[in-house]
């Protein structure tokens, strides 16, 4: 071992101890939890204020305190511990998990989950390539891995990865309201705002088909998700969006004043005879890890 690496090894030691005699604010029982007579870690502390040159600590009769000196060098000791943890977690499999998954889902719910779930995993799994497949019907179970769909599947091709119930809510754009100004009640609504809407979004939600009946400004109606998204906040006309994906929109605001209570489910399947490739696995854990906070 060459000299370079024994002074750097010493020197993480010391800093290490540092760090620990802080944390559990006393010499004596940091070497406790760490396995080490209190005589040799006090020494850690002291050769590293030796080479220095500047006292670290105060030793008080009830513990220790940082001096001002300490205080600049504590911080570097966190960076330490923080580059140190990260390597006792660092999971080496991932650069062995790699190749296409291939995704499908419709221009619907799944495409704002998606942009949503995809950064964190391609971080996490730099050699795995999600090949997302978008068609408004579902190709057969032989074409895909993966798939967001809007009914509980109830054969045995595929296994349920995860189940989400997403909220809408009325939004409109700064711009909309600033022009037509804030809706008063649902009557108002439906007599003096023009409304943007899903073709089915009617079928899904009949209160909702008898509110766009009653409605005077029937302003656009598309069958893509992403479209609706983009004439809301055009200021084209006011909209159900998910909650999720719209209160990440800085220019959207909810309109409150819309009581209707309306979710819509969906849930993440994979194929059962692909579901133990490592790849798969990788994917599908990760939606289950996060599923918490992916879906609002």
């Amino acid at each position: 071992m060459s000299l370079k690496v024994k002074q750097a090894i010493l020197k993480v030691r010391q800093m290490l101890c540092l760090g620990e005699a802080v944390h559990y604010g006393s010499i004596s029982k940091a070497a406790e939890k760490n396995a080490m007579k209190q005589s040799n870690f006090s020494v850690q502390i002291k050769q590293l204020e030796e080479e220095i040159g500047e006292q670290l600590i105060l030793r008080l009769p009830h513990g220790v305190k940082l001096t001002e000196a300490g205080q600049k060098l504590y911080t570097l000791v966190c960076d330490l511990d923080n580059v140190l943890n990260k390597v006792s977690s660092l999971d080496l499999k991932v650069f062995h998990v790699g190749g296409a998954i291939r995704l499908w889902t419709s221009d619907g719910l799944g495409i704002g989950y998606l942009s949503e779930c995809l950064s964190d995993f391609y971080t996490r799994y730099p050699r795995v390539n999600v090949e997302i497949l978008c068609s408004l019907e579902m190709p057969k179970p032989d074409q895909f891995d993966m798939a967001i769909v809007y009914s509980e599947p109830k054969d045995k091709t595929f296994k349920i990865v995860d189940k989400f119930d997403l909220q809408f809510s009325l939004y409109a754009s700064r711009k909309y309201l600033s022009e037509f100004g804030y809706p008063k009640n649902q009557k108002d609504i439906l007599e003096n705002h023009r409304l943007c809407t899903r073709d089915n979004y009617a079928s899904v939600w009949p209160a909702w088909d008898a509110f766009i009946q009653n409605s005077r400004q029937l302003a656009a109606t598309t069958n893509s998700s992403a479209m609706l998204l983009q004439l809301i906040k055009k200021g084209i006309g006011i909209g159900l969006l998910p909650r999720g994906t719209a209160e990440k929109e800085t220019d959207l605001v909810c309109l409150p004043v819309f009581k209707l209570n309306l979710h819509h489910k969906f849930w993440i399947v994979v194929r059962q005879e692909v579901k133990d490739i490592d790849k798969i696995k990788a994917l599908t854990g990760f939606i289950e890890e996060k599923s918490q906070t992916l879906v609002s």
